[in-house]
């Protein structure tokens, strides 16, 4: 998943929160009878809610860029949640575990925090447990991602481990092969040794044969 810079994740914040309170951006159509005339500029978007704010807080802190800046977050966040246990404190520290942009995230956390959390008594406004609830499905993307990636590259490494298998079991056939033909051609010259030997013998036999006594008159 890629990163979301700071500005980015207001955005889509800004965004999810407009569409819980079912607000619509205002724009300024040109005049259709007057075409020279300049169109009015495009409403500012309408801000977080004050009771989200200190979520949109952790999440700029978390964003990348500062890695320092990351860690006092996640520390600070982790102090609060085990101090108070208050559930905006924990969904604050959820927040902050499963933030993409670091490199300890770890969302299967975040999503277990955010699970429990909304699945226990809580004191989170309706508004809160709308932002809590679609950060979970966020997590739970992720999670199912990074388990895919997972499963794609423990494929990848058998099918590696395969090839180097069969690969090993071709490299042992081939040398047993060597190793046969080796033999049978040591096997050739020995006979062939023996042949040239026989050969040898029979004509130093034949050099040795006594010749006839002459016959008397």
């Amino acid at each position: 998943m890629q990163l979301r810079s700071s500005s980015l994740l207001f955005i889509r914040v800004a965004a999810f929160v407009a569409a819980s309170l079912n607000l619509t951006a205002c724009t300024t159509l040109l005049d259709s009878a007057s075409s020279d005339q300049p169109a009015a500029p495009v409403a500012a978007a309408t801000p977080p809610p004050p009771i989200l704010a200190p979520y949109v807080e952790t999440l700029a802190k978390m964003a990348p860029g500062d890695a320092a800046r990351q860690q006092d977050e996640l520390e600070s966040r982790l102090s609060a949640a085990q101090a108070t246990g208050s559930s905006s404190d924990t969904l604050r520290y959820a927040l902050a575990v499963g933030a993409a942009g670091y490199p300890s995230s770890n969302p299967v956390e975040a999503k277990r925090l955010i699970t429990e959390l909304l699945a226990s008594p809580n004191t989170l406004e309706p508004l809160e447990v709308s932002f809590a609830t679609a950060y979970l499905r966020e997590f739970d993307a992720r999670v199912a991602l990074y388990a895919e990636l997972a499963r794609q590259r423990e494929e990848s490494e058998q099918k590696l481990r395969l090839l180097d298998a069969t690969a090993d079991r071709q490299a042992d056939a081939l040398a047993a092969e060597n190793r046969q033909l080796k033999r049978a051609l040591a096997e050739a010259e020995r006979k062939l040794e023996a042949v040239a030997e026989m050969e040898r013998s029979l004509l130093e036999q034949a050099g040795e044969t006594p010749a006839e006594p002459p016959q008397r008159p």
